[in-house]
Parts: C-alpha cells; structure tokens; sequence
C-alpha cells in the first residue's frame, strides 16, 4: 500500500511539473521574441555632429560613409561601426630626434630689461663679452644616432628637434583602406619633409628667422605626399616644439640669439623713443605756429588799420589841408603837453626864449 501511495504520489508531481513547463513554454517564447526584437534594434546607432563613421559587415568594410545621424544597420557582431572625429584635429608626436640639450627662444621676441640690466649688456657687447656666459661643460660627450637621433643643415651643421604633426580625417575610407599602420607613414613623411627642408637652409636661419617658414614647408610638402599616396587626410601644419643644435655647441648659439633678441629689444626701445618724442616735438612745433600765426594776424590787423586810418586822413588833407594841418598841430601839443609836469606862459610878442621840458614821471618810465 505505501509504494503505491508513492508512485502515485511521485505521478502526480510529474504531471504538475509538466503542466507548469507548458505554461512557461509560452511565457519563454515571448521573453525570447522580446529580447530577439531588442537585439534587432540596437543595430540602430547615432553618429555624433563632427563625425562619419563607416560599417564592417561580416568583417568587410563597405564603401559608403555616413554623416551625423540615424545609422541602420545589422547588430553586432555582424556590423562593426567605425566613427571618425572628421572636424578635430588629432595629433601624432615626433620625437624621434630627442633633444638633450636646453631650447632656444625665439629670436623674434624682445625681451624687457631694467635700465641696470639694459646698461650692463650693452657694456658686455660693446667690450667683446657674451650675453650667454653659462656654458655648459660637455666634453667628451657624443651624438649617438640611433638613441638621439638628428640631422643635418645645408652647413653641415648638426641639429635636434620636436615636433607635432597635425591632422584632418578628410575621406574616412580612404584612410581606413589605407593600412592599420598610417600614423607610422605620416611620420615617416613627416621627417623626410622636415629633413629635406633643414638641409636647404643654414642653421642659423632654421633656428632664427627661417622657423615659421620651416614648418610651414614641411607641412606643404607632407599634404603633396598625403594627396598622391590618396591617404585621406589634410595636414593642419607642423608645430616645432623645439628645434636646437646639440649641447656640444649650445652655448654658441646661444649667444647669437641672446644677440639678436637684444638687437631686437634695443630697435624696440629706439622706436618707443622716436615715437614718443616725435608726438612730443610735433605738439610744441604745433603750438608755436599756433603762436606766430596769431602774432601774424595781429600785427595785420594792426597794420590794415593804421593804413586805412591814414588813408582817410590824407583824402581829408587833399580837400582841406589848412584844417587837417592845425588838428594834428593841437592833437600833437596836446599830447606833449600832457606828458609835462610844469607849465609857463610867455607873453606875446617878445624874444623866443630857450625852453626846457621835462615830463611827467609816468611818461619818463
């Protein structure tokens, strides 16, 4: 009795497991028809503003380029999405050429000195001295070319440099079809370019005036390669971060560009001077013309009048030259007699006698 209580104990559990997986079954297939709908669509992306992105379906790349936007596409891993920051420049660091030695500054930048400081170099230049007096102790020492590496000037010199190759992603298919190893051929371009251009020229210009147009060159040069091996990008420029001859003779040109800042920083000065004390000179100038135009206009003035004066006064001496003649006679003993202190009166008639005159005290100042 009790192993059949069991069995039919142990059937009923069976048929209620199997009751329990057939409703499970059902609810299963649309979780899995659910999660399947939700894998379809996160084949679904959104390429970002400034970016295009290419497809890698079943591990080939396909040809179209898509810009900013809804992508539709198969999920991974059967579509593989490559993004591409088309409007930002990436960088690619060429330091291959280390430099073991101080930078050189800019030769084009003046520099501010004190008056004391000013005095003081201009003292040294003029007695043979150097501006650049710390001079660094390397002998003995020597370039290794494959752990420092450099080239050379269209002098024969020897120089250093760091560099930073600045880039577009212009044609994202191009560059991708391009190889896994183009930022190695960008910098190999990169230093045939900047070797070709520092062997035509001397290192003084390198160093000094020719710098800007360096770069410049070089980065031209790069973007002609770049076009005709069809690579798909464009070349923003080439940045030097440092470009100086080896310690061994560091303090030599040192001193030429200390020289040439501080020819730049006293033609600086001299122009500052000039300017201010041409302004300076033009106001004064200015104001003493100012000064003897008004005189000028004045003593015209002056003149006009006297002369129209006179003038009036010799057409009334041409109709009546007796009356004109005693006006001036009173108004001219008017005027002596006003400027004399003591006056006598002769009688009519008798010797003319001997007078003396003496005026009044304002009149005799």
């Amino acid at each position: 009795m009790k192993a059949k209580q069991t069995l039919r104990n142990e059937g009923r559990a069976v048929e209620a497991l199997l009751v329990l997986l057939k409703h499970l079954t059902a609810h299963a297939r649309w979780v899995f028809a659910i999660l399947l709908l939700l894998y379809a669509f996160s084949g679904i992306r959104t390429i970002q503003p400034q970016e295009q992105a290419l497809l890698l379906r079943f591990g080939r790349l396909q040809p179209q380029v898509h810009g900013p936007g809804l992508l539709f596409g198969f999920p991974e891993p059967f579509d593989q999405v490559l993004r591409f920051e088309t409007g930002k420049d990436l960088t690619l660091v060429m330091n291959r050429w280390t430099i073991d030695s101080a930078k050189i500054d800019d030769p084009d930048k003046p520099i501010q000195f004190t008056d004391a400081e000013m005095a003081e170099k201009v003292r040294n230049s003029t007695v043979g001295g150097s501006v650049y007096t710390e001079y660094a102790e390397v002998a003995g020492k020597s370039l290794d070319p494959v752990k420092r590496g450099y080239t050379l000037t269209s002098d024969f010199n020897v120089i250093q440099g760091g560099f930073v190759l600045r880039y577009k992603i212009s044609e994202p298919f191009r560059y991708v079809s391009s190889g896994d190893e183009i930022e190695k051929l960008l910098e190999r371009l990169g230093y045939r370019a900047l070797t070709r251009q520092l062997a035509s020229r001397k290192i003084d210009a390198s160093l000094t005036s020719d710098r800007r147009e360096l770069a410049s060159a070089a980065a031209r040069e790069v973007q002609q390669e770049v076009d005709r091996l069809r690579l798909g990008v464009v070349i923003s420029g080439i940045d030097i971060r440092e470009l100086s001859p080896p310690s061994q003779v560091l303090a030599a040109f040192e001193d030429v560009t200390n020289a040439k800042q501080f020819e730049k920083t006293l033609f600086e000065n001299a122009r500052q001077h000039q300017s201010s004390t041409l302004s300076q000179s033009r106001g004064e100038a200015a104001a003493i013309l100012h000064r003897a135009e008004g005189h000028v206009a004045g003593l015209l003035a002056d003149a006009k009048g006297e002369a129209a004066s006179f003038s009036v006064l010799a057409a009334n001496y041409q109709r009546q030259p007796k009356l004109v003649a005693d006006r001036l006679l009173s108004e001219t003993l008017e005027t002596v007699m006003g400027a004399i202190r003591s006056r006598t009166l002769l009688p009519a008639g008798q010797s003319t006698p001997s007078l003396i005159l003496e005026p009044s005290p304002e009149y005799a100042r």
